[in-house]
């Protein structure tokens, strides 16, 4: 379906796009059909083995998916009240189809009147009145179905997406259902990972659709979303005789007066990703501080007029595998020229978060300087403040703006939000799949940054740098939530979760 350890996401017209050319390659729409209800009933039974389930269908190829499920399920065993929400005469004709082969494995069709009572006797309930294919607003009787199965106290898995669910957007078209589990049909779609219309589909598993491995091949998504297993291939290698001089060399730009906590979380952060070593070149005036709170730290105490032929910088610039920069340095001119020299002299990868994004702004000549080995990593504000657009429209639109920027500039680009967006300079988009609202507190950026830093000057590529990062990043938020309240996350806590996290992608099957 997609390369190993990656789900595909697909738009509405991309997926039946993909339908009507696997019909004109000889499998019919039946097939997929039945391949795609026999898929997700299979994991209903295995995963919620229900006794009772209520099925509403729709009219269209949604619904012959759920009329599937429901002949599958009766066939298992399962008591199944199946509810057709439009008369049979509105009915697609393969959904028709459907309907017919449900009536001849002995199944009945129940009447909408007796739905309040079948809901009160259920212990699942499928919901299949309309998928992907929706635009506008539920109404009459549609509606009327969504309002009572939200009411029912009944766990709910939506076929697809939760009716009344634009596939494309994250926006809500009006009432929908809560779903407390969503399949999806081969790929996932745009809406189970933008908000706030993620949050109404509940827990999402893909579920299988037999198109022609031939069409599949041929395909290209519209985003990614790496896997844990995914996540564990990308991460860097550790050889058993390594040492701190081959785990990866990482130099830090950061702090200034008051911000010396975002220096500080950018390289422990970068230490726990596992690099050999982390130099701070930071004001020389904080470094007292420094000293005494990194003590697995190199400090580098910097003068108010930088000597690059200093020994002692001179050295960490020439030996460094990444740049980290940015981080807590301030828009003080001074130190946006400062930032400027660093990265003009610099000739290897980088990682630019914060202020450095601001010098990105002022100084702009540097695009090309840094092509085909920077990653940025801005949030909507600091991005709009780079590109000049609306940081509300970035947010609605963020797969494309991180896709045009990373294109055009040549870089990754890390757009942080929920989901936090992947843009690759070869035009892929990833969208990571973790993180909670804990991490919507100060210093989470930093760490972020630190924790792709150590990834990449341990060898992993900018692009796999930036994918894992965001990902490790994200389950290390989930990881404390198991045991505390995701608002009580700070960045501290964020940190003494990365080690946990990593364990946890490293054995992954």
């Amino acid at each position: 379906m997609s390369e190993e350890n990656e789900r595909w996401v697909f738009r509405a017209g991309e997926q039946a796009d993909l339908d009507r050319r696997a019909e004109e390659a000889g499998t019919p729409r039946d097939v997929l059909m039945e391949s795609a209800g026999r898929h997700a009933a299979k994991w209903l039974v295995e995963r919620t083995r229900p006794h009772r389930a209520v099925v509403l269908a729709g009219p269209g190829g949604n619904g012959g998916d759920a009329l599937v499920v429901a002949r599958r399920l009766y066939e298992a065993g399962v008591d199944v009240s199946t509810y057709l929400v439009p008369p049979v005469e509105r009915l697609s004709p393969a959904t028709r189809r459907m309907l017919d082969r449900l009536l001849d494995a002995g199944a009945e069709l129940s009447e909408m009147d007796q739905l309040p009572y079948a809901l009160e006797d259920a212990d699942c309930a499928i919901d299949g009145l309309f998928g992907s294919g929706l635009s506008r607003p539920l109404e009459a009787e549609f509606l009327d179905a969504v309002v009572r199965l939200n009411e029912a106290d009944v766990p709910t898995v939506s076929l697809d997406l939760p009716s009344g669910l634009s596939s494309d957007a994250g926006a809500l078209l009006g009432t929908a259902i809560h779903a407390h589990v969503t399949l999806a049909m081969a790929f996932l779609k745009p809406a189970h990972l933008l908000y706030p219309a993620a949050e109404l589909c509940g827990n999402v598993a893909v579920v299988g659709v037999d198109y022609p491995e031939a069409l599949l091949a041929a395909a290209s998504p519209w985003a990614r979303v790496c896997e844990e297993a995914g996540i564990r291939a990308r991460l860097p290698g550790r050889r058993p005789d390594g040492h701190k001089g081959t785990f990866g060399r990482v130099l830090v730009v950061a702090g200034s007066e008051g911000m010396t906590g975002a220096a500080m979380l950018c390289c422990r952060a970068a230490l726990r990703a596992g690099a050999g070593l982390v130099t701070l070149a930071a004001p020389g005036s904080l470094n007292p501080i420094f000293e005494t709170t990194l003590p697995e730290t190199i400090t580098i105490p910097l003068p108010e007029a930088v000597d690059f032929h200093e020994p002692k910088l001179a050295d960490a610039m020439s030996r460094a595998d990444v740049l980290a920069i940015g981080p807590g340095v301030s828009r003080a001119p001074a130190m946006l020229d400062r930032m400027h020299a660093f990265l003009e002299r610099f000739d290897g990868p980088v990682v630019i978060d914060a202020d450095g994004l601001h010098a990105l702004r002022v100084h702009e000549d540097l695009y090309e300087r840094l092509a085909s080995r920077a990653i940025l990593t801005p949030h909507p504000g600091e991005f709009a403040a780079l590109t000049g657009e609306v940081p509300e429209a970035i947010d609605v639109h963020r797969r494309d703006a991180a896709m045009r920027f990373a294109e055009e500039r040549e870089c990754v680009l890390l757009l942080k939000g929920r989901p936090t967006t992947i843009g690759l300079p070869n035009g892929s988009v990833y969208l990571n799949p973790t993180g909670n609202d804990g991490l919507g507190t100060g210093g989470t950026g930093d760490v972020l940054c630190g924790l792709i830093a150590g990834f990449a000057a341990g060898g992993a590529s900018l692009s796999n740098a930036a994918i894992a990062g965001a990902y490790v990043h994200g389950l290390a938020a989930e990881i404390f939530a198991r045991e505390h309240a995701a608002r009580s996350l700070t960045a501290s806590d964020l940190i003494d979760a990365l080690p946990i996290a990593l364990r946890e992608v490293e054995e992954c099957d």
